[in-house]
This record gives C-alpha cells, sequence and structure tokens, in this order.
C-alpha cells in the first residue's frame, strides 16, 4: 500500500505539468481549482478519519488496561486459592496420618484387653474348676484366725474386681478411640470436600482469565489494526498534501506558461520579421550593387501545434519508420533535413518535465521528457540534436523548442530520431510504441 501511494505521488508531482495541457485557459483554471477545493476536502475528510480512529485507539487501551487490572485480581485470587489448596493438602495428609496413629493404637489395645480378658477367663475356669470350697479351705487354712480369714476372702474379691475395673477401663479407651477415629474420617471427608471445591474454584479462575487473555488478544489485535489503518491514512495524507502543492503549483506554472507561450510566440514572430526584413534589405543592396544576393542562415519553422495531446516533433518527411529494419528493430521514427538549410527546431510533442538531457554515444545529443495524460505516464525521446537540448528539471509546454535538428551520435546524416514510450523508458526499451499511431506524420 506505501508503495503504492508513493507512486502515486511521485506521478502527481511530475506529472501535473503534463496533465493540465498546453494554453491555460478560464476553463482550465476552474478545472484546476475544482480539483484543488476535491483535495481539499479530501484532506478534511483524511483528518477526520484519522481522528476518529486515534479515539478508536484510546477505546481500546483503556479497555485493554481495565482487563489488565482484572487479571491482576484473578492472578492474585488464583495464588491465593493454590495457598488454600496447600494448606487444605497438608492439613488433610496431618489428619490421615491421625487416623493411622490412631488405628494403631487401637490395635494394640483391643490386643490388650484380649489378654486381659483372656486372663480373667483362665482365672475363672480355674476357679470353676477347683471348686469354690478348696480354695476357701485354702485359704481359711493360712489364715491365723477368722478374721484374717475374712481378709484373705476380701483380698481376693478385690483383686478380682481391679482386673474387671482394669478391663473396663481398656474398653472405655478403645470406645473413645473409635469415636476420635471418626471424628477424624468425618474431619477428613469435610476437609477432602473443601480441597475439591478449591481446586473447583482454581479451574473457574483460569478458565476466567482464559476467557480475558483472549479477549485481550482480540483487543490488541484490533489496535494494531487500527493503528496499521491510521498509518495508512498518515501516508494518504502526504500524498494529498503533496498533491495539494503540485495543484497550486500548476495553477501558477500554467500562468506563467501561458504568459511565456505568448512571449515566445510574439518572439517568433519578431525573429522571423527581422530575419525577412535583413534578407530583404541584403538582396536590395545586392542588388543595387549589381551583385547576386549572398546566401542566407535561414531557420525553418517550428512545426505548428495541433490539438490534442501530441503534436509533430518536428518539421520534414519521415525516412525511417518504426518496426524491424536492416534486420534490427527501429524503436522510433526518424524526421530528415531533407537537404535544407539552416536550423530545423526540434519541439516538445506534448507538455512534460525533461528528466535527463546528456549527450550519448549511440543517441548523441538527446533529451528524455516524462508526461502524465489521464492517468498515464509517456516518455519522449529526442536523439541526435545538434547540441545539448534544454537541462533537466525543465518544465516545457507542448511546441515549446528543446533543440536543433543535427547529426550527433551514431547517425548517417542530420535527422531526429524519435521514440514514444507508453511508461518508463528502459534500455531493452519493451515500453516503445509507434509514434505514427499516436502523431499525425
Amino acid at each position: 500500500m506505501r508503495r503504492k501511494i508513493g507512486t502515486v505521488a511521485i506521478a502527481a508531482v511530475i506529472g501535473f505539468s503534463g496533465f493540465f495541457s498546453t494554453s491555460f485557459s478560464d476553463t482550465a483554471s476552474a478545472n484546476l481549482q475544482e480539483k484543488l477545493n476535491e483535495v481539499q476536502n479530501e484532506k478534511s475528510s483524511n483528518e477526520s478519519t484519522r481522528n476518529e480512529k486515534k479515539n478508536e485507539v484510546n477505546n481500546l487501551q483503556a479497555e485493554q488496561n481495565r482487563l489488565a487490572a482484572e487479571v491482576k485480581q484473578l492472578d492474585l485470587a488464583v495464588a491465593e486459592t493454590k495457598a488454600k489448596i496447600s494448606a487444605k493438602k497438608e492439613e488433610i495428609d496431618g489428619t490421615r496420618q491421625d487416623i493411622t496413629k490412631l488405628q494403631e493404637e487401637i490395635v494394640v489395645l483391643k490386643e490388650r484387653i484380649e489378654k486381659r480378658n483372656e486372663l480373667l477367663k483362665d482365672r475363672a475356669r480355674s476357679f470353676q474348676q477347683g471348686g469354690g470350697a478348696v480354695n476357701y479351705l485354702d485359704v481359711l487354712l493360712g489364715a491365723q484366725s477368722f478374721g484374717d480369714f475374712i481378709d484373705r476372702v476380701g483380698a481376693v474379691a478385690t483383686i478380682v474386681q481391679a482386673d474387671r475395673d482394669i478391663l473396663q477401663a481398656h474398653q472405655d479407651d478403645l470406645q473413645l478411640l473409635e469415636e476420635k477415629e471418626l471424628e477424624l474420617r468425618e474431619k477428613l471427608a469435610s476437609l477432602e470436600q473443601q480441597l475439591t471445591d478449591l481446586e473447583g474454584m482454581e479451574v473457574k479462575l483460569k478458565q476466567q482469565i482464559a476467557e480475558k487473555d483472549k479477549l485481550m488478544a482480540e483487543l490488541k489485535k484490533k489496535e494494531s489494526e487500527t493503528m496499521h489503518e491510521i498509518h495508512e491514512l498518515e501516508n494518504e495524507a502526504t500524498v494529498l498534501a503533496a498533491q495539494e502543492q503540485a495543484i497550486k503549483a500548476e495553477i501558477k506554472a500554467a500562468e506563467e506558461r501561458k504568459k511565456r507561450e505568448e512571449e515566445e510566440r510574439r518572439q517568433r514572430e519578431e525573429d522571423e520579421r527581422r530575419r525577412a526584413a535583413e534578407a530583404k534589405a541584403a538582396a536590395e543592396a545586392a542588388k543595387a550593387a549589381g551583385k547576386p544576393a549572398p546566401p542566407t542562415h535561414v531557420t525553418s519553422p517550428p512545426p505548428p501545434v495541433s490539438s490534442g495531446n501530441w503534436t509533430r516533433p518536428a518539421t520534414g518527411s519521415v525516412t525511417s519508420g518504426f518496426g524491424t529494419r536492416w534486420g534490427s528493430n527501429h524503436f522510433g521514427i526518424d524526421i530528415g533535413k531533407n537537404g535544407r538549410t539552416g536550423d530545423v527546431p526540434v519541439v516538445a510533442a506534448a507538455s512534460g518535465t525533461v528528466f535527463q538531457s546528456f549527450y550519448s554515444s549511440s543517441y548523441g545529443n538527446v533529451v528524455f521528457i516524462t508526461h502524465y495524460m489521464d492517468g498515464q505516464t509517456w516518455t519522449t525521446v529526442y536523439a541526435h540534436l545538434e547540441r545539448a537540448g534544454v537541462p533537466a528539471g525543465t518544465s516545457v509546454s507542448k511546441g515549446q523548442q528543446i533543440g536543433i535538428m543535427g547529426n550527433t551520435g551514431f547517425s548517417t546524416g542530420p535527422h531526429l530520431h524519435f521514440e514514444l514510450h507508453r511508461g518508463s523508458w528502459n534500455g531493452s526499451k519493451s515500453n516503445a510504441v509507434n509514434p505514427a499511431s499516436y502523431i499525425n506524420f
């Protein structure tokens, strides 16, 4: 796009002198002014659109800042949730360890109760097998008195009761451990549910972050596209500004060209009258002296300027046409001097700008002119001139003299080699067209 705009700008700046051709009139002035108004309106529209796009970029950036703040809060929430998850996992691990420890204690306690229970069963079984009387007689026989016997029987009963109390205590401890284990399992289930909820919350937070990241990417893409549009509009504004200046310059140049052409016309008429008067005076003086009239150096008049975009570059007959010649291609038309004496003017075939004027071993003294007509760039070439023509950078009008027909460079006699290229000139001359298709020779 930039390359295209740059090309248009170059064409606009270079080609306006050719686009608004020949004589400047009130109609041409009105057309130029109308074109200038159009360009100025386009500049105003361009500036308005650029301002709208800049506001759009500001809004997009504000939306991105808002999203960034939300994403930051979500990131903090995710970090906090992860910390809670880690804490819950540690708490769950601790609870599981407590349960395992309790389970181990329960197993040990159950084993002790079982052993105590077996011991009590053995005592009861021994008591039943031995009979109560035997045990009673042993106790009685061992007593020193009846009171001592009573004491001995009470002691045995106390021992038996103590064993039963220990067994009951073991059973109470076992029940307490089992209740604590149940409590810890309930706590573990609650912690695991909390962990599941936290992990679910983390997933949702990450989904929200992903959605906002996606929206952020879309906003950035839209901002980038809008910035690109702004850059394109700025490039277009540069072209419009250059075009505006070129039109203003062309309005001024057209006015100056009108004055210059009128002055050149008067000068040519005056020169022709002067040369005619000098020739007449010389002839009369020779006649009065009885001598033949001396030869004079007569300059041929320039070709008349025709209507339309193009005019003939020189007077004279076509000595060689466009196409195949001597086994090779002839990319132009040759106009001969036809034995005429004096100078034969060479004029610009259309209004344009001289972009090269130098001596070439093949072309001799040569002038290149670029033209811009109806959206098309053209190039004309004027070769074998007698001397260097107008310098590069000169803006010329259709029919304005740019040189004298000559015989410089690779030439077999005085003539003008004229080329017409639809587009730019190149070494292969691939854009060359037959001038006779556009100019009446």
